[in-house]
């Protein structure tokens, strides 16, 4: 595997729209809490369930990746590891060239074909340790600035 730099992660978040595979309805879960600290900070966000109900064309809500408009290239995965896979290959067919694959979402398959398609890859941080973090996550950014855990 090759490494993550913090390079690697400015790539990833300069952006000005991305999407979230694994976007949930339910406010209380996790990806719900990172879609909603991303739109904070002004991100175009796209939000990809194959169970959503199709909703018309101006919304942002899809159910596959394949739906997403072709200038979409940044994908952050928060599906299931039973999901992670068929969501990277639809990504890397899509033309999408920026991923970052959640903790708890990684499968070593995702992982190495991604790598394997030249794709600008984040894998094994939580992005809430790269946008702005607060509360709990802010804790946890500093405790890895200070032990050395964060990419450089």
């Amino acid at each position: 595997m090759k490494p993550i730099t913090k390079q690697n992660i400015t790539d990833f978040l300069d952006c000005q729209s991305m999407a979230i595979a694994g976007a949930s309805r339910n406010e209380k879960s996790f990806s719900a809490q990172v879609a909603k600290h991303l739109d904070t900070l002004g991100y175009d966000l796209w939000l990809v369930n194959p169970e959503f109900e199709q909703v018309k064309a101006d919304t942002h809500r899809v159910q596959s990746i394949m739906q997403l408009p072709s200038e979409i290239d940044h994908l952050l995965v928060l599906t299931s590891k039973s999901q992670t896979e068929m969501v990277i290959n639809h990504a890397i067919a899509k033309g999408i060239k920026h991923i970052w694959i959640q903790q708890q979402s990684e499968t070593l398959n995702a992982i190495e074909f991604s790598e394997d398609n030249n794709v600008n890859l984040i894998h094994n941080h939580c992005i809430f340790m790269f946008t702005q973090p607060e509360g709990i996550h802010k804790f946890h950014c500093r405790l890895k600035q200070f032990f050395g855990g964060l990419p450089k």
